[in-house]
C-alpha cells in the first residue's frame, strides 16, 4: 500500500512539473532584450572633417567685404577668426563669416579699432 502511494505521488509530481515546464520553459514575452550598441568610430584628427576649400572661401567673402586686416583659422573644429576692423563694422564681419562658412560655428577674436 506504502508503494502505491509513494508511487502515485512521484507521477503527480512529474506531470505537475511537466506540465509548469520546468527550468527549461520561459514563456514571459514581456521580457526586454538589451541589443548590442554600436561601437563607435574615433576620429583621427578634428580638422579631417573641415573643408579644405573653407578658409579661401571664407577669405574671398571677407575680401570682397572690404575686410582685408581678418585672418582665418580653419584647422579646428570651429572656424576662427581673428584681426582688428573699424567700430561698427564687427557685426557685419561675423555676418559675412556665418554666410561663407554655411552656419557652422564661429570663434570671433576681431577686435574694434
Amino acid at each position: 500500500m506504502k508503494i502505491k502511494v509513494l508511487l502515485l505521488l512521484c507521477l503527480s509530481a512529474i506531470l505537475f512539473l511537466g506540465a509548469c515546464g520546468g527550468k527549461e520553459a520561459n514563456t514571459n514575452t514581456n521580457v526586454a532584450v538589451a541589443s548590442p550598441t554600436p561601437t563607435p568610430i574615433p576620429k583621427t584628427t578634428e580638422s579631417a572633417a573641415t573643408d579644405p576649400n573653407l578658409k579661401p572661401k571664407i577669405e574671398e567673402a571677407l575680401k570682397k567685404g572690404g575686410f582685408s586686416d581678418v585672418t582665418v583659422d580653419t584647422s579646428g573644429p570651429k572656424v576662427v577668426i581673428r584681426g582688428t576692423v573699424a567700430k561698427g563694422k564687427l557685426p557685419e564681419v561675423v555676418k559675412t563669416v556665418m554666410e561663407a562658412n554655411g552656419g557652422k560655428p564661429v570663434d570671433n577674436q576681431v577686435t574694434e579699432k
